[in-house]
């Protein structure tokens, strides 16, 4: 497992946790702020790039594997979907480790958050990755496109980001950071929202 910290990797990780954070500052706070949501629709695009690498570079995949869906159980009462979105982001993490199973955690994802469309554009984001950037745009750009005139398509704005060649310098994300965070940040919220 190659260790040496990835300054490209901690930014699209920082870009994912301040852009998934005014998503749900929209969403619990401000759902008349349509702009929120837009800048929102970067996140989901960085955790499935950072969960493609940390599905690559975990020296153990098992426990990888179980904190992802143990933190989409343990999320479940402060989130929008009772599935939600970790769990996609495990499916995507299957399929990459045992792709001869693709095709069944393809499946499996029209139940989740995100649904099919999650599942293809981590594909389209694991080709762009790791087999052939400009097929894998190609990709991304098509399956953005099939999400049709929804806020969804916005999520294109995070292409530039996940092509960098170089990181910025920023002050490195504890490891456990996000499993904390995302739900403590959802229930922060819920709770302002409850008594404004």
């Amino acid at each position: 497992m190659n260790k040496a910290f990835d300054n490209k990797l901690n930014t699209i990780k920082w870009i994912g946790i301040v852009t998934m954070t005014i998503d749900h500052i929209g969403f619990f706070l401000f759902p008349e702020l349509l702009f929120l949501r837009v800048i929102g629709r970067i996140a989901f695009p960085c955790f499935l790039y950072s969960t493609i690498e940390g599905t690559e570079k975990t020296s153990n995949y098992r426990h990888y594997i179980l904190r992802l869906f143990l933190l989409g159980l343990l999320s479940t009462p402060v989130t929008a979907n009772e599935l939600n979105v970790l769990f996609l982001l495990g499916l995507v993490s299957l399929s990459i480790k045992f792709k001869k199973y693709t095709p069944v955690f393809g499946l499996l994802s029209v139940f989740v958050e995100y649904s099919l469309y999650g599942f293809l554009l981590g594909w389209g984001i694991y080709w762009l990755k790791e087999k052939d950037a400009k097929q894998g745009t190609g990709l991304f750009i098509i399956i953005q496109l099939l999400t049709g005139l929804s806020v969804q398509i916005y999520s294109i704005l995070s292409l530039p980001i996940l092509l960098m060649k170089k990181g910025l310098k920023m002050p490195k994300l504890p490891r456990y950071f996000f499993y904390f965070y995302y739900p403590l940040h959802q229930f922060v919220l819920i709770l302002i929202a409850m008594n404004s």
